[in-house]
C-alpha cells in the first residue's frame, strides 16, 4: 500500500506542475496563431487548433486531477528516525 501512496502522490504532484505549464505553453501557440492570421498566412489556424486541443487536455486532466487514495484517508508516511 505504501508503494501505491507513493506513486499516486508523485503523480499528483507531476499533474499539478503540467497543466498550468501546458496551458502557458497554449497561450504561447495561439498567440502566434494570431500573429500569423494577422500577418496573412493561412497556418495560423493550425496553431489555433493545436492551441484548443492543448487547452482542451489541460481541463479533461484538472477535471481527472483526484488522488483516490488521499480521499480516502492514506497518506504518504514520512519515514521517521529511531535514533
Amino acid at each position: 500500500m505504501d508503494n501505491e501512496t507513493d506513486r499516486a502522490e508523485f503523480f499528483q504532484s507531476l499533474k499539478a506542475f503540467l497543466i498550468p505549464s501546458s496551458l502557458f505553453v497554449a497561450t504561447l501557440i495561439s498567440s502566434a496563431g494570431a500573429f500569423l492570421i494577422y500577418s496573412g498566412y493561412s497556418l495560423g489556424y493550425a496553431f489555433f487548433v493545436a492551441s484548443g486541443a492543448i487547452i482542451t487536455a489541460a481541463f479533461v486532466a484538472f477535471f481527472r486531477f483526484h488522488n483516490k487514495l488521499r480521499a480516502a484517508g492514506q497518506f504518504q508516511q514520512e519515514q521517521e528516525d529511531a535514533s
